[in-house]
């Protein structure tokens, strides 16, 4: 539940609704759209917007996705996908982000993980106005290995919940639990080779800027991954949050970093940037928990978004190579241990365009399953 006063937006014609937090002044002259992660709600980035409120010519909006949080679902509850929550978005910047006249507010994206990916194809239409981009935790693609371990990552106790636990937990509703287990679901263009999916090329002719936070201990922003965005965006700026699994949680630190990369001046006076400098447009922070409680208003906000190491993704490949054995994948070994823990302390579902398990059935059922699914979406055409 959002601490935050619930605003709500039209954006279908049968009147559904999308819901969304905000501060600052309709009329600002600079907006940051707050896109959250697959199974996470508005309230993920209620931290920056406390951040943020003193911040004058600024506006943030953090938005519920369809079937998420306080935004209505789906007429029977079904039909999630990923176009759906672009044509949603789209239509949200028009009428709330543009709709308050001339001149247009300068429009910057925010997105944690499969919410990176949608401001990706958002970026990729130029009728849309992004001026920048910022990643949470989430490069130009995402490997089958990545998926898997964000389903492994879901486990409590060592076995999947009941969907109807998992959405009454994260704050979301059974359809959209149930439907991004679907290989549909992930359905814009994109490309996928043995190795996972990429979407990188939608960024091929944006000229805005690109700003990544990624953790040390991520099992989804991979160095090499980091190294690709570097390469395609030379004037990139990263934050390493040492420690910090996947997604990244919006510390002070990141905060900070995020006002700094939207070229505000000066930041807000109660943030204090603690990172070090370390190489040109480098950043990094002091090891944090991987499991981060957030007080706001005396409401406890807790990260929902599942938490994945580097390492897991090590110690998953043995058992997925016994399920697909045409799958290879290299590995970035870490010399740290870590912990994988849910964001919201519960096993919560992950940030990327695939999706959860259901919890029904053994746990080498669930294997099973899951591994003809991984299989009949990697056989599938090109798109």
């Amino acid at each position: 539940m959002s601490t935050y006063r619930n605003l709500a937006m039209k954006v279908a014609p049968n009147g559904r609704r999308l819901a969304f937090s905000q501060v600052g002044e309709a009329n600002s002259p600079q907006v940051l759209l707050c896109l959250p992660g697959l199974l996470e709600t508005r309230s993920s980035f209620h931290p920056l917007l406390r951040a943020a409120s003193a911040t004058h010519g600024l506006r943030v909006i953090s938005l519920d996705l369809c079937g998420r949080g306080d935004s209505d679902p789906l007429p029977s509850d079904n039909g999630y996908c990923m176009s759906l929550y672009l044509s949603d978005i789209e239509a949200f910047i028009r009428q709330e982000v543009f709709g308050h006249g001339e001149p247009k507010p300068r429009l910057d994206v925010l997105g944690t993980s499969m919410g990176g990916i949608l401001g990706m194809y958002l970026a990729a239409k130029k009728e849309n106005d992004l001026e920048g981009l910022l990643l949470n935790d989430i490069g130009l693609n995402l490997t089958w290995m990545s998926i898997y371990g964000l389903y492994e990552g879901m486990k409590s106790a060592g076995r999947m919940p009941e969907i109807e636990t998992l959405a009454s937990r994260l704050g979301v509703t059974e359809g959209a639990v149930r439907d991004v287990q679907s290989p549909h679901h992930f359905d814009l263009p994109h490309h996928k080779d043995w190795k996972g999916m990429k979407f990188g090329h939608v960024l091929n002719n944006f000229k805005g800027s690109v700003s990544l936070v990624y953790g040390g201990e991520s099992g989804v922003c991979l160095p090499p991954h980091v190294q690709e965005l570097q390469a395609k965006f030379p004037h990139l700026k990263v934050m390493h949050v040492e420690g910090a699994a996947h997604p990244v949680p919006f510390s002070e630190s990141v905060c900070a970093f995020v006002l700094q990369e939207l070229k505000l001046d000066p930041i807000p006076a109660q943030i204090k940037l603690k990172e070090v400098m370390l190489a040109k447009d480098g950043f990094v922070q002091t090891q944090l928990p991987l499991e981060e409680t957030l007080t706001i208003d005396a409401a406890p906000v807790v990260y929902k978004e599942m938490q994945m190491s580097g390492m897991q993704v090590a110690g998953i490949n043995e058992a997925f190579d016994n399920k697909l054995t045409t799958v290879g994948q290299t590995v970035v070994e870490n010399d740290s241990d870590s912990d994988s823990d849910s964001g919201s302390g519960s096993g919560s579902g992950s940030g990327s365009g695939s999706g959860s398990g259901s919890g029904s059935g053994s746990d080498s059922d669930w294997r099973s399953r899951l591994a003809k699914w991984l299989s009949r979406f990697k056989q599938s055409e090109y798109k």
